[in-house]
């Protein structure tokens, strides 16, 4: 039975697909209606360069650039341009790993632990005291997000010192409880490439993906020639190196990585030379997060996202559900995405040298523009599939009590009406009648009414404990913010003789050229809300605001919140400093 359907789905999508023409060159019309539109973008939004691909059935049918890769030398971006891909590195270390469980140098299923004896993390939770391969590559192993001290620097410290300060922190939760975003997890990974194949994580790569595909633009780092300038608006900008290698350093152009998704549309083949088996690019593209507690409406891979997109045959008037697999990179300056649709065997690749290039490297809007104007299909990218959560609704003794955000914190009395401090504004929320969902209303330096519109607060019970989510009630997708506190650690007198004014001290690792990393004149103030912790950052750079923390010891005490960039610990040391993310800080007053 389920051969046969398989048959049925095949035939299907064969006699839907058949038709669209297998284009080898882009009609003057469709080339024309891309480069007006990358032409608008770029003008409209102020960014100085970008570069595009297109592939469909094995071939690169579209590739160009847009504005400059030099301003001030006035050298034109086009498909050769370098650029730093970010995080869509995580896909190549990903692969990498793949490759070497094939050789059997290693099992996913194994700790990391097995291969990097010194990480020794704390780990609070019951679930083995292993940190899985299989759930670093999925963001699901609970290890803390990132350790903010020399991510993004001029001369980055090495991974040995990023696992001592690993060993500081403690896992933020256990494993197969959140999908938790982990740079710090992908750093390790190269790690690990490094130690079971014997050779640099970058070695490996250039060896073991990049010769076999043809990437003769990509490597680790910025130095290659033809690699871009980066901008924020016209103003040229100094690009940070990254510690966490395998997380997010490579440089390539959209050649480059055309070949790499075409490997991947074809079942890890390229060339007639499979570079990775068809059941490791499925593990790849599976969602990971199936068995994942804390369900929320996002499908990953091993360093690959999926979504499910509409996609009509005009001609035909039909339709059917396709998958949109890929990863995007973020780094200060440099933007990158890359999408593709196994099912049609097209994909794209977006590549931005500027600060606000986000606003258009999006993949799946070229692959949308794409298969619209020379394939006559609608594709519909906001398709919504109705999930399902796993809890319930609360009783309301049970909802009341204190919560931590780490940017805010709410303690539940009134459960009408909830009123929340954050910085200069004041959050309202309104119970909705017959549920326990909440509208928000924001008043803007505690006097100005903004109602937040398409977003509510929900509370809901899952294993005993009581969580706030948000809802988007346009699609009715729901994420996990926080939970209540269950325990409180009384403030200790340790605690209390550590309020006060704070300046960094030991090593700092900069960027010099970088104003927006610049952490030198970070100050600190420590002080006391409600029986959590207060703390204030200070800081011309990007580290500044109030977060906040819950004491769970004479010495310790957590962020805030639940996922990425919660639950790290703050500690205070022998020698009376305090320390956070790998910064020690050493009281002024």
């Amino acid at each position: 039975m389920k051969l046969q359907s398989f048959i049925i789905l095949m035939s299907y999508l064969f006699s839907f697909f058949t038709g669209t023409s297998q284009i080898n060159n882009l009609s003057k019309a469709v080339k024309n209606s891309i480069d007006s539109t990358y032409s608008s973008l770029i003008k409209k939004n102020k960014v100085i360069g970008t570069s595009i691909a297109i592939v469909d059935n094995g071939e690169i049918v579209y590739a160009n650039g847009y504005g400059f890769s030099d301003l001030k030398n006035e050298i034109k971006a086009d498909a050769n341009t370098i650029y730093g891909i970010g995080s869509i590195t995580k896909s190549f270390t990903a692969l990498s790993i793949m490759q070497l469980q094939e050789e059997k140098k290693l099992k996913v299923t194994n700790s990391i632990k097995d291969y990097l004896h010194e990480l020794d993390i704390e780990n609070p939770f019951d679930d083995g005291n292993q940190i899985y391969i299989n759930d670093i590559l999925s963001h699901t192993s609970g290890l803390p997000s990132d350790v903010s001290n020399g991510f993004f620097v001029d001369n980055p410290p090495s991974i040995s010192w990023l696992i001592k300060e690993l060993n500081k922190q403690r896992m933020i939760s256990p494993s197969q409880y959140k999908f938790a975003y982990s740079n710090a997890g992908y750093g390790l990974l190269g790690e690990l490439i490094t130690r079971v194949s014997g050779i640099t994580y970058a070695d490996y790569l250039k060896q073991n993906i990049f010769t076999p595909l043809n990437m003769t633009s990509s490597s680790i780092g910025y130095e290659l020639p033809n690699t871009s300038k980066t901008y924020d608006r016209k103003k040229e900008t100094q690009e940070p190196s990254i510690r966490d290698v395998a997380a997010g350093f490579i440089s390539s152009n959209v050649i480059d990585l055309s070949n790499y998704i075409n490997m991947l549309i074809n079942n890890g083949d390229f060339n007639n030379k499979q570079i990775i088996s068809s059941n490791s690019v499925s593990e790849m593209e599976k969602d990971q997060l199936e068995n994942v507690l804390l369900s929320e409406p996002i499908s990953y891979g091993y360093a690959l996202f999926q979504d499910s997109i509409s996609v009509k045959n005009n001609i035909k008037n039909d339709s059917t559900i396709v998958r949109l697999i890929g990863h995007g990179g973020d780094t200060h300056a440099f933007h990158a995405d890359f999408n593709y649709i196994p099912e049609l065997k097209v994909g794209a690749v977006v590549l931005t040298n500027s600060v606000n290039g986000s606003s258009i490297n999006s993949a799946s809007e070229l692959l949308k523009l794409y298969l619209e104007k020379s394939n006559d299909m609608k594709v519909d990218l906001d398709y919504n599939t109705t999930m399902s959560y796993k809890g319930t609704m609360p009783e309301d003794d049970e909802i009341k009590g204190k919560y931590n955000f780490g940017e805010m914190l709410i303690d539940v009395n009134d459960l009408n009406k909830i009123k929340i401090k954050q910085g200069l504004s004041r959050l309202v929320l309104t119970k909705k009648p017959d549920s326990y969902n909440y509208s928000i209303k924001a008043k803007i330096f505690g006097i100005i009414p903004v109602k937040i519109k398409d977003q509510e607060f929900k509370f809901e019970k899952l294993n005993n404990e009581i969580y706030i989510k948000l809802k988007l009630t346009e699609n009715n997708n729901e994420y996990y913010l926080t939970k209540k506190k269950i325990a409180h650690f009384p403030v200790s007198q340790s605690w209390k003789s550590m309020y006060g004014k704070y300046e960094l001290t030991g090593d700092v690792y900069e960027c010099k050229e970088c104003p927006k990393y610049a952490v030198k004149d970070l100050k600190l103030n420590l002080s006391e809300d409600d029986g959590s912790l207060k703390v204030n950052l200070k800081s011309k750079s990007a580290f500044y605001g109030t977060i906040y923390f819950d004491i769970i010891s004479d010495s310790s005490a957590l962020l805030g919140g639940i996922g990425r960039g919660s639950g790290e610990v703050a500690r205070i040391l022998e020698n009376g400093n305090l320390y956070f993310s790998g910064f020690e800080f050493s009281k002024i007053k």
